[in-house]
């Protein structure tokens, strides 16, 4: 019985040892679940941890996650689904298709942007901003440009006055999380469009701004 229990602990030490990260998971919302191999148990997975080719992605309803690949191709698993890591990156690889992944970092920073509104609607009752002194309110003012204005036109593709505004938005905030879905959007757009120069200028924008964006592996290639 030691006896075996003793290979067992040698064999779980030589497991984290050897194990070798393959990616990141860099978004997840709801219930998602990681397990470093198919006989452990899984555990609730967090943004940024590591995910090696033996482990376990699982999510539950209304979850989703991403794994960002160390050569930069993103897995995408949506709610309800338990599949191997080594699955997952597989099928990454075998289906790079840039435009489908960025419509996919753009959808989840819109979502993001759409909960971090609905935090700040809710972090202020309006009974007590109304006992504020006016004097005290004096350095606040309302973003004169709104990302959510850019969004709506570039739904129903006008995409002139879509530009208009996110670059406004850009303007106004040049390190705002708005501004960085400005430039993903700016970046998708001006690559349906051909406009080679400002495609190439928001991408430059975007990787110095924000090196650690999520649509960073989801850029047009360069031509």
């Amino acid at each position: 019985m030691k006896k075996t229990m003793l290979i067992i602990t040698f064999a779980g030490i030589a497991l984290c040892l050897f194990s070798a990260s393959v990616g990141k998971i860099r978004f997840l919302v709801g219930e998602v679940q990681y397990k470093q191999s198919l006989n452990l148990t899984y555990k609730p997975a967090t943004l940024n941890m590591e995910v090696e080719p033996e482990g376990y992605i699982k999510t539950g309803p209304d979850s989703k996650a991403e794994i960002q690949w160390n050569n930069g191709s993103v897995a995408v698993i949506n709610a309800n689904t338990q599949i191997s890591i080594s699955k997952l990156q597989s099928d990454a690889l075998a289906n790079p298709n840039y435009p489908n992944k960025l419509r996919e970092r753009i959808n989840n920073l819109r979502a993001q942007n759409e909960q971090r509104e609905a935090s700040q609607v809710a972090g202020i009752r309006r009974e007590e901003a109304e006992i504020i002194p006016e004097s005290e309110l004096y350095w606040y003012s309302e973003p004169k440009y709104k990302v959510k204005d850019a969004l709506n036109y570039m739904d129903i593709r006008d995409y002139t006055k879509a530009v208009e505004i996110f670059e406004k938005v850009i303007e106004q905030s040049p390190l705002d999380k708005d501004a960085e879905l400005s430039h993903t959007c700016l970046i998708m757009i001006y690559d349906e469009l051909g406009d080679k120069v400002n495609l190439q200028k928001h991408i430059k924008q975007l990787k110095e701004d924000f090196p650690d964006s999520s649509a960073l592996d989801s850029l047009p290639p360069e031509k």
